[in-house]
């Protein structure tokens, strides 16, 4: 990644955690490469969830899912909607609970906590702080749920950004649906925190928020208050506001005014517009899922993903093709909308998203013909993008780093085919200092700048399908660079190579 310090000579310090090469924030070079987008596997006995209670409205839909280590169980909180409400009163949009051993089958255990219509015992946990005084309308809409292991204050473990209600203290009588905090010490009993919204702006997506551990900052990704047309969406009959943008707190209490971090490209490679994302961290990298959809036609949504080093500075999947393939037209999930973290479940990540089988122009003219639920895709851990070569040797020099490990491990997939093995060797390379390139161009005789027993001759080929290879070299162990600038130089044939870490084991 070029820093101000990279490009004054600095190496970077990466540390232990994975290095994804989805992109090129870690990449100084590479020759006879292409980056392949790994897709996902959808569960064949999707979708995971439906409506199966009555209190659930007309559908159910946006599965966010933890893994709670305290009782050892996967946690769901989604979201069940009554459209026919909308325009009326009651319950609009409200928050329900699940529970699975696997994260597949799913239990909604009942509760007294909020009744429904005739039903005592419901699963619903969070229908919104305060409803319209004129309608009794009520809305709801989180957009993530994370276990906050930092917080000190056992009330606000858990924590959720979403639309909820707060009285405007402008214009008595009025309620608005706005950005806010949500807190609970154990995922079942919710409370609004604050006397203000985060955001005094009707952000109609799925706003979450993420941890950067580097910058020790919180980024809320939500809509833009301010865009270029200006316009009345109402009156132009074209949303003009699906685009992201990010606040900034070092404190979770005073945020940064929102700044416009992902628009449409101006040449066309993707669809328009960017409606409900879901952003996380894996290794060096932010992970956005993002649902692109052409608001002017029938508004379909396409999971699509897109990547960064810093949250904020985003780089679209250069195809621009599906992460999380759409169903065929008029299944289920035909459309998919993105929903919450990646969630680790042994060598693989879940990822859970809603489904539709229209878009939402369709269903808003056709809501009796809608169907929705909630599926989740699989994948291998942290297998986002490969960097590939086939039968031609491909090379990739990564960025100059830190050693400051003694174990360098590979995310790899190597082919084996009829008279063809796979294989990816890795060589250690230093850079001369300026004023002596061609003392050692006619001393190495031309080859790379490579640390004496870590060329690719000294290192033993790695043939496997591996989430953590570890490469060893014949007489030299990475030990004996410890604290020492260093480039790593990949040479691969008929392999995907995905991420590489230096750890301490």
């Amino acid at each position: 990644m070029i820093t101000k310090g990279y490009l004054e000579g600095e190496p970077l310090r990466i540390g232990g955690e994975a290095q994804l090469l989805l992109d090129d924030a870690l990449v100084e070079d590479r020759m006879f490469l292409r980056r392949v987008l790994y897709k996902t596997v959808k569960y064949e006995h999707n979708p995971i969830l439906t409506r199966t209670r009555p209190w659930e409205g007309d559908s159910v839909q946006a599965p966010l899912v933890v893994w709670d280590p305290e009782r050892e169980r996967y946690r769901m909180w989604y979201t069940c909607t009554n459209q026919s409400n909308y325009f009326g009163g009651g319950l609009v949009y409200y928050l329900a609970h699940a529970e699975s051993e696997d994260g597949f089958h799913w239990e909604k255990p009942l509760m007294d906590q909020f009744p429904v219509g005739p039903h005592r015992r419901t699963n619903v946990v969070y229908t919104g702080a305060h409803a319209d005084p004129k309608s009794n309308k009520r809305i709801f809409a989180p957009g993530l749920v994370f276990h906050d292991t930092e917080e000190k204050d056992p009330q606000k473990r858990f924590k959720m950004i979403g639309l909820d209600g707060r009285p405007n203290p402008k214009h008595g009588g009025e309620v608005n649906t706005e950005p806010n905090l949500i807190c609970s010490p154990d995922g079942l009993h919710w409370t609004l925190q604050g006397n203000k919204s985060i955001l005094d702006h009707h952000s109609d997506c799925a706003n979450l928020v993420v941890y950067d551990p580097a910058a020790k900052r919180w980024l809320l990704y939500c809509r833009p208050p301010m865009y270029s047309s200006g316009l009345d969406e109402w009156s132009t009959r074209r949303h003009h506001r699906r685009r992201v943008a990010v606040m900034v707190s070092y404190d979770f209490v005073h945020w940064s005014y929102p700044r416009t971090v992902l628009y449409a490209d101006e040449d066309a490679r993707d669809l328009p517009d960017i409606d409900h994302i879901t952003v996380f961290r894996r290794g060096s990298h932010f992970i956005m899922l993002y649902a692109a959809m052409d608001g002017g036609g029938r508004a379909r949504w396409n999971a699509k993903l897109a990547s960064s080093t810093d949250g904020v500075h985003w780089e679209r999947f250069h195809t621009r093709e599906n992460f999380i393939p759409s169903g065929a037209d008029g299944a289920w999930d035909a459309g998919i909308l993105p929903c919450g973290a990646a969630v680790p479940s042994g060598d693989k990540l879940l990822l859970y998203y809603s489904g539709v089988n229209m878009g939402q122009h369709e269903f808003l003219s056709s809501q009796s013909e809608c169907r929705s639920g909630g599926g989740v895709a699989i994948m291998a851990k942290d297998r986002f993008v490969a960097q590939r070569a086939g039968d031609q040797t491909g090379y990739l020099l990564s960025r100059e780093i830190l050693i400051e490990g003694n174990t360098l491990r590979l995310n790899m997939a190597a082919e084996h085919i009829a008279f063809c093995r796979g294989c990816v060797r890795v060589s250690v390379c230093r850079h001369p200092p300026i004023g002596e390139h061609a003392d050692y161009y006619f001393q190495e005789k031309g080859y790379t700048y490579r640390y004496e027993g870590f060329g690719f001759d000294d290192c033993i080929p790695l043939e496997c399908d591996n989430l953590s290879a570890k490469v060893s070299w014949k007489e030299k162990d990475l030990s004996a660079l410890q604290g020492k600038p260093a480039y790593l130089r990949f040479e691969i044939r008929n392999a995907d190579l995905f991420s590489f870490s230096i750890t301490k084991e």
